[in-house]
């Protein structure tokens, strides 16, 4: 069972990377030596933050970080959980996930420019592009999940509001900081490629601020009216803001 659980929790997602990123790279046909020893370099340092990373994780579950030695045994015994977030096999398998992905993103970016600081800033970009994107994620929770939860008078459209609320927060404030820091970046005399990602943040911010805000104000409407206006006008209200997303969104779009 211990090598069951060690295969598919740590070998297979390894070998299931690299078999993905290794597709694109051989696409992209520029393979040298000096990559692939700098790739397998920054496996060993990704590796390591991973381990530092899981024993936080175990002292998380009330365990010592030293216990890292024999995590095999541990996920053993919590074989049966659910795969739910919360739970310690689920922690495990995404903070592995988390760091395949960052070293194939970064050995791929290092790939295309053939330079470490503009593979660096071309991950960097990226991830900006990603974070200024999310609201358009929670929009579709929005009306996938909360709305219909809402409807139904689920208690577990609470959880939905306060994932939209507390997520869109975060989103709302970290927006304007990345679109300061890419307008300053797409100022910069770097390849096209690195500044394509930066300046899709500077066009695109503005429109998903707005959306991150409607967001946040859906789900805080949602946890805090919920209990204090009545069901109907509440109703109106969350329908009226979530058709407001679409048309920031279509906004958007048609940049």
């Amino acid at each position: 069972m211990k090598g069951k659980i060690i295969f598919e929790i740590f070998v297979f997602p390894v070998v299931l990377f690299s078999m993905v990123f290794g597709f694109v790279w051989v696409k992209l046909d520029v393979i040298t030596r000096e990559w692939a020893l700098i790739t397998a370099f920054l496996f060993v340092l990704v590796m390591g933050s991973m381990v530092f990373f899981l024993a936080r994780i175990l002292e998380k579950h009330g365990y010592r970080k030293s216990d890292i030695k024999r995590i095999g045994e541990i996920l053993e015994e919590h074989w049966d959980e659910p795969w739910d977030s919360g739970y310690l096999k689920h922690d495990v398998q995404e903070c592995i996930a988390h760091h395949l992905i960052i070293w194939g993103l970064l050995s791929t970016s290092l790939l295309w420019f053939h330079d470490v600081f503009f593979a660096i800033m071309a991950f960097v970009g990226l991830a900006f592009l990603m974070v200024v994107m999310y609201p358009i994620f929670v929009t579709m929770v929005v009306w996938i999940l909360a709305l219909p939860l809402y409807f139904l008078k689920s208690r577990r459209a609470e959880d939905a509001f306060e994932f939209i609320a507390e997520t869109s927060l975060v989103s709302t404030l970290a927006i304007p900081v990345i679109w300061v820091v890419s307008s300053y970046i797409s100022t910069k005399n770097y390849p096209e490629d690195v500044l394509r990602m930066f300046n899709a943040v500077v066009r695109n911010a503005e429109g998903f601020l707005i959306l991150s805000i409607l967001n946040a104000l859906f789900g805080f409407l949602g946890i805090y009216l919920s209990r204090r206006v009545g069901g109907r006008i509440l109703a109106i209200i969350m329908l009226s803001i979530a058709v407001a997303m679409l048309f920031t969104v279509w906004s958007i779009l048609r940049i």
